[in-house]
């Protein structure tokens, strides 16, 4: 049986930063976390009993300073989290990163990255 999506996304960041978690962090977690959620589709049209399906994985990292935020996740590229992503072979590509708001804490500090990555269904 192969791993769902969301262990292979734990299993790449979790080797990077052990504070790694699916959908939403654990109460009180130490600092710096990522969390990540996904949004998976099939493509259409492509073959009967196979295909391969889409997901747009959304990973936020939130630190108590910048430089924490610069070393796992720099905005200008690169970065362990970014190459854990990349290395993945369902990746396909970046769509967006940037500065987020953590609002349920404003002392923290948050970065978040899109991918694209692609699976096959069968």
């Amino acid at each position: 049986m192969s791993d769902t999506i969301h262990q292979t996304l734990s299993t790449a960041l979790c080797a990077v930063l052990p504070n790694s978690w699916a959908i939403e962090l654990p109460p009180a977690p130490v600092y710096p976390a990522v969390v990540f959620d996904v949004d998976s589709e099939p493509e259409a049209q492509w073959c009967m009993g196979g295909g391969y399906t889409q997901h747009d994985v959304n990973v936020v990292v939130v630190a108590r300073d910048l430089d924490e935020l610069d070393a796992l996740l720099p905005l200008a590229g690169g970065g362990p989290l970014r190459a854990a992503l990349e290395a993945l072979p369902a990746y396909q590509w970046e769509e967006a990163a940037g500065d987020a708001d953590y609002e349920p804490d404003p002392e923290l500090y948050a970065r978040f990255l899109s991918v694209r990555l692609r699976t096959p269904r069968y």
